[in-house]
């Protein structure tokens, strides 16, 4: 027996919630309108030395702790070295090349090997997942310098300790010749006086 329109109706209808895609799921927070996230400093193309202070920029959107939900609100999370786009919705991951700020936080000290790097801002809701649409900063590179004083270092030990002897050993010696010894040099004022006197007989 064929079922009747209302229950084939209900029937399709059942079939398509099941077999839709979890849209709804998917998207995360909505993201304020103008919200923009940006790196005040370093700048792109800057060379920095050493550990560095990397500021946070954000425009028309409100900083929080992870876990708390307010409306308009996010923290930051700072990409090192990440080539992948991320989606809406789509967990930040938590690892060496995605650090996470859930304290607030709006400024970072930052330690790289040297070389070339790149850095980028992106906003996570309050369980650490992208707005919808993604609130992200323009990627921007980096050149990490290795310190002076380590250049140098490394210059020193690179200087084979055996060269130096042999450098020594070729220098020439400077020696220097002791005066021949004069009357002025073997007596003094007072005694060629004496010897005067006494080969003379005078007192």
């Amino acid at each position: 027996m064929l079922p009747t329109m209302p229950a084939r109706l209900c029937l399709i209808m059942t079939l398509a919630a099941a077999l839709a895609p979890p849209l709804v799921a998917a998207k995360g927070t909505k993201s304020p309108k103008d919200a923009r996230v940006y790196l005040i400093s370093p700048a792109d193309g800057e060379t920095v030395t050493g550990p560095f202070i990397a500021r946070f920029g954000l425009r028309n959107m409100g900083i929080t702790h992870a876990g708390d939900e307010f409306a308009g609100s996010g923290h930051h999370h700072l990409l090192i070295d990440v080539d992948d786009t991320m989606q809406a919705g789509e967990e930040i991951p938590r690892d060496k090349k995605h650090i996470h700020y859930a304290a607030g936080e709006t400024e970072a000290r930052i330690e790289l090997s040297p070389g070339k790097h790149t850095l980028q801002l992106v906003m996570g809701d309050s369980k650490h997942l992208n707005f919808d649409p993604p609130v992200v900063s323009e990627k921007i590179m980096i050149t990490v310098a290795r310190p002076n004083g380590e250049q140098e270092a490394r210059a020193t030990r690179s200087v084979n300790p055996r060269s130096r002897l042999q450098s020594r050993a070729a220098a020439p010696l400077e020696l220097q010749s002791a005066p021949e010894p004069t009357a002025d040099m073997t007596k003094s004022p007072e005694s060629s006086d004496f010897i005067s006197r006494v080969l003379t007989g005078a007192k």
